[in-house]
């Protein structure tokens, strides 16, 4: 039953107290109907928050009306917000799940304040951790990546981490609790639908009980991550600051297991990513350097320098999804979207809107090289040397010394500030769509 394991988590992971007050994020699904039931039926003091994103027309007013048909019946107190997400997505040059989450989160910190509550109660589970762990090992990641989502934060509580979409469907049934499906979770829009549609069902076929396993995993990749920090912590300190210069000795890379792996973390809030690491370690000639945004990493002959820097990157960005990058000092912030750009916004030369379906991440910012050629869009004909493109649109050599390019492991995707290829447009089929912002 899983009442008793609701109750167990929420006393080994000290996640509240009888007293507190617990704002419980209520969408109508399952689960979290099944969170709201649970912690109505083991006697806490909870109120609910309902946020309509009006994402599914008639749907979402019927998700609303469940939920508040619900605490009416068991008196608990309801607070409900809408909006235009996808207004507000377009806005803010997100993606609708981006979107909705950020509008959620920060109004449930709201109410926290304004209601001198204790905590938000959300309903993740152990699907969820499963799926999480797909994502990342899919997209690429380091040991945080391996870790599960956390069971308390500050803010939040997930008393449900331990329980599996199943064993929530089959309490539900037994309580008589009704709750409404989000049929656009069938369809695989999203990477992490089609990772619960299409992958987790084969690797349940090879392993039938394979939320329980990766479970058991979860508490071994836990352990390997508190080993491997102990093993940060300690090449960390055998990392020499003189004023403002950090020294990594060239003899603690070779004679260190797995400094590939550490100098990764340690060097990632530096700005610097598994590319420059690798490329670092493959380097071994004296006055080498690597730029991040902020940084130089210069070798020399028993070591390398990491200081601060104003110079702009010669070397490659990578683009691996959503997000704001930094390229020297100038910004790239790329999103998703599936609402179709004004005219007023195409015509900014500062965006690049591409169609999804056009290209293949990750994506990468570069200064341009001699034999770059791209096809302007509009140009249907052959294609075109950036290097004539630049001379006839009469640019600065300083300015053409420095022109960007995007590019996908295939294709120049836009020559910054000017003209995306043509091959990569939008058109009226585009169903999704990639904003890439440029600002100086």
């Amino acid at each position: 039953m899983i009442e008793k394991r609701f109750r167990e988590s929420i006393l080994k992971n000290a996640l509240c107290q009888k007293t507190d007050k617990i704002l419980v994020a209520v969408s109508g699904g399952k689960d979290s109907m099944a969170l709201l039931h649970l912690f109505y039926e083991n006697g806490y003091t909870v109120e609910v928050a309902h946020f309509n994103f009006k994402l599914r027309e008639a749907d979402s007013d019927l998700d609303e009306n469940l939920v508040r048909t619900y605490c009416e019946k068991h008196g608990i107190s309801i607070h409900v917000k809408s909006a235009d997400t996808k207004a507000f997505a377009h806005k803010n040059k997100l993606s609708t799940q981006m979107a909705a989450r950020r509008l959620r989160y920060d109004w449930f910190k709201e109410l926290l304040a304004i209601r001198h509550l204790d905590y938000i109660a959300t309903a993740h589970h152990l699907n969820d951790n499963l799926e999480t762990l797909l994502l990342h090992i899919t997209k690429g990641t380091g040991p945080k990546g391996l870790t599960a989502i956390p069971v308390k934060t500050p803010a939040i509580i997930r008393p449900l981490l331990d329980i599996t979409s199943e064993e929530i469907s089959a309490y539900l049934i037994e309580k008589g609790v009704v709750w409404r499906e989000d049929l656009s979770n069938q369809k695989d829009d999203y990477a992490r639908n089609r990772i619960r549609n299409r992958v987790v069902p084969q690797l349940k076929i090879i392993n039938p009980g394979l939320e329980q396993t990766v479970n058991v995993n979860f508490a071994r990749f836990k352990d390997l991550s508190e080993i491997f920090q102990e093993k940060l912590t300690d090449f960390s300190s055998r990392i020499s600051i003189e004023g403002k210069t950090r020294k990594i000795p060239l003899d603690l890379i070779i004679k260190t297991r797995g400094a590939a792996l550490l100098l990764e973390e340690y060097l990632k809030d530096f700005g610097f990513n598994y590319q420059d690491i690798y490329t670092l370690l493959r380097v071994n000639h004296s006055g080498k350097i690597i730029l991040s945004a902020f940084y130089r990493l210069t070798l020399n002959r028993d070591h390398w320098l990491l200081e601060e820097s104003t110079e702009k990157p010669s070397e490659i960005l990578i683009i691996e999804k959503e997000g704001t990058y930094n390229y020297g000092e100038s910004r790239f912030t790329a999103s998703i979207l599936t609402v179709k750009p004004t005219i007023q916004e195409l015509k900014n030369p500062n965006i690049a809107f591409l169609d999804c379906d056009k290209f293949i991440w990750p994506l990468q910012i570069r200064l341009w090289k001699k034999e770059d050629r791209f096809k302007p869009f509009g140009m249907k004909g052959k294609s075109k040397l950036i290097s004539d493109y630049l001379i006839d649109s009469k640019q600065d050599p300083s300015v053409k010394k420095n022109q960007l390019i995007l590019v996908d492991p295939n294709q120049i995707l836009w020559l910054v500030g000017h003209r995306i290829n043509h091959e990569s447009r939008i058109t009226e089929t585009t169903v999704k769509f990639l904003s890439v912002k440029f600002e100086k």
